[in-house]
C-alpha cells in the first residue's frame, strides 16, 4: 500500500515555491520564438502551439527533486503522436513544429496581465495571440490548460472543504476563462483546432493520511466536480473541445478498489498515485505534477478530442 512522507498540504506549499523555475523557462521560450524561421527545406511549416501552466511545460522533478521543464510533458507527447500523420497527409511537403508558450505557476490573471514569466509580448496570452496572428493560416493546433492554479491558490481545500469558497472560485475562473478562449478563437481563426482540458484531483492523495484524510479525499471529489462542471460549461460555450482528464484519471471512482498491489485503495486514489508524484516520498514528492505516465494519459485524452 502507498505511503506518504509529508502531508498533502505541505506538498502544495513546496509546489508554490517551485514556481521560481519559470524565469529561465520563459527566456528559452522567447528565444525559441525569435528563432522560428525557414530551415531551408521545401516543406511548408505549420505549428502546434501549447499554452497554459507547468503541465503544458512538462515540469518534472530531477533525481534530486528539483522541478524543471522537460520534453516529456503532454504537449511533447501529443506532438509526437500527431506529427507523422499531419505531415504525411499533406498534398505538398509540410512540417509540423511545436511551440511551447506555457508558464509554471500561471494563473488566469497572470496569463492575461503577465507577472510570472517575462514574455517579450508582455503576457502569455499576448505572446500566444501574437504568434497565432503572425502565422495565420499555418496554425494546426492550439492546446491550453489554465485554471488549476487559480483553484489551488484559493485554498478552498485544506484540512476541510470550504464549499462556499469552491463555488465562488469556480465561478470566478469561468468568468475569467471565457474572454481568454474568445481571444484564442479570434486569433486562431476558423480553421484551427483549439483543445482545452480539465484537471485530475491531487487532493485525493490525502486518503493516505488516515481516517481524516479519507474523509477529505471524498469531500475533495465533490469539490472538484463543481470546478470541473464550471470548466466544462465555459469551454462548451466557447465552442472549444475539452479533454476530460478528470475522467481519464478516474478521479471520482471510489466505488471500485484498485488491483494489487494497491487493492486497499479506491481506484481514484491509486490513480493519483500512479500518474503523479503526490504519493511519492522525498526527494521526488509529494508533488502535484504528473509523471511521465500521467503526461502520456493527458496527451492520449487530448488526442481523442482532435478531428
Amino acid at each position: 500500500m502507498r505511503t506518504k512522507s509529508q502531508t498533502t498540504r505541505s506538498a502544495w506549499s513546496v509546489v508554490i515555491a517551485a514556481a521560481a523555475l519559470t524565469l529561465g523557462a520563459c527566456d528559452a521560450v522567447n528565444e525559441a520564438i525569435d528563432a522560428v524561421d525557414d530551415i531551408g527545406n521545401d516543406a511548408e511549416v505549420y505549428y502546434y502551439v501549447s499554452a497554459g501552466t507547468s503541465l503544458s511545460v512538462g515540469v518534472l522533478p530531477d533525481p534530486s527533486g528539483v522541478l524543471l521543464p522537460s520534453d516529456d510533458g503532454y504537449a511533447d507527447v501529443l506532438y509526437d503522436l500527431i506529427k507523422p500523420g499531419f505531415e504525411a497527409a499533406g498534398a505538398q511537403p509540410r512540417e509540423l513544429r511545436l511551440i511551447k508558450l506555457g508558464c509554471p505557476g500561471e494563473t488566469l490573471k497572470k496569463l492575461v496581465e503577465g507577472g510570472s514569466c517575462p514574455y517579450l509580448a508582455g503576457s502569455q496570452l499576448e505572446a500566444v495571440v501574437d504568434f497565432l496572428e503572425d502565422n495565420a493560416g499555418n496554425i494546426h493546433l492550439v492546446t491550453i490548460d489554465i485554471g488549476g492554479n487559480d483553484f489551488r491558490n484559493a485554498d478552498c481545500i485544506n484540512t476541510t472543504v470550504d464549499v462556499d469558497c469552491v463555488n465562488a472560485v469556480s465561478a470566478d475562473i469561468a468568468m475569467e476563462l471565457a474572454p481568454v478562449l474568445a481571444a484564442l478563437n479570434t486569433a486562431a481563426g476558423a480553421g484551427t483546432t483549439i483543445v482545452g482540458m480539465n484537471y485530475y484531483n491531487p487532493y485525493l492523495a490525502s486518503w493516505l493520511d488516515g481516517p481524516a484524510g479519507e474523509v477529505l479525499a471524498v469531500q475533495s471529489k465533490d469539490a472538484a466536480i463543481v470546478f470541473t462542471d464550471m470548466l466544462t460549461t465555459t469551454y462548451a460555450t466557447a465552442g472549444v473541445p475539452m479533454a476530460d482528464v478528470a475522467a481519464a484519471f478516474e478521479s471520482n471512482n471510489f466505488a471500485e478498489m484498485a488491483p494489487p498491489p494497491d487493492e486497499l485503495l479506491p481506484v481514484a486514489v491509486a490513480n493519483i498515485c500512479a500518474y503523479t508524484y503526490m504519493c511519492d516520498t522525498d526527494p521526488l514528492g509529494p508533488d502535484i505534477h504528473a509523471n511521465r505516465a500521467g503526461y502520456r494519459l493527458i496527451a492520449d485524452t487530448m488526442e481523442a478530442m482532435l478531428p
